[in-house]
C-alpha cells in the first residue's frame, strides 16, 4: 500500500510540472531544446525550494542525449530531493517504481499528450523519471 502511495505522489508531481504549461503555449515551452529544458527545470527548482544551478548540474549529468529526457531524468532528481523516502524507494526497487510509474502516467491524457508532443514514450518517461529519483539520493 506503501509503495502505491509513493509511486502516486511521483506521478503527480511529475503532471503538475508538466501540467502547468498552457495549451496555447504548450509548442512554445516544451523542452524540445537544452536551453528551454534548463530555464523549466531552474523555474520548477525555484517552486520546489531547491538551488536551481544544483538542477541544471542534475540535468547536465543525465545518462540521457536528448532533451526531454534530460528534463524528465532532472524532474525526477527534484522529486527524490525534496521526498527523501521516494528516492530511497527508487533506488531500493527501481523496477517497481518504475512499472508504477509507468501505470500512472498511462491514466493521465493530458499528460500522455505531452509526452507525445517531446516525441516519449510512456516506458522512456518512467524509466527517466526513476533513473532522477534514485540519483538525488
Amino acid at each position: 500500500m506503501g509503495e502505491y502511495a509513493l509511486i502516486t505522489a511521483v506521478a503527480a508531481s511529475l503532471a503538475l510540472s508538466l501540467a502547468t504549461i498552457p495549451e496555447p503555449q504548450l509548442a512554445r515551452q516544451l523542452p524540445t531544446t537544452a536551453a528551454r529544458a534548463q530555464a523549466l527545470i531552474s523555474k520548477s527548482a525555484r517552486a520546489e525550494r531547491v538551488p536551481p544551478a544544483q538542477a541544471r548540474v542534475a540535468m547536465a549529468s543525465a545518462p540521457y542525449r536528448r532533451a526531454p529526457l534530460r528534463y524528465l531524468f532532472a524532474e525526477g532528481w527534484l522529486g527524490g530531493r525534496t521526498r527523501p523516502s521516494d528516492c530511497v524507494f527508487a533506488k531500493a526497487t527501481p523496477a517497481s517504481t518504475r512499472a508504477g510509474l509507468a501505470a500512472a502516467i498511462r491514466k493521465d491524457v493530458r499528460l500522455r499528450a505531452r509526452l507525445r508532443r517531446m516525441h516519449v514514450t510512456v516506458d522512456q518517461a518512467a524509466a527517466a523519471l526513476t533513473r532522477g529519483t534514485a540519483a538525488a539520493c
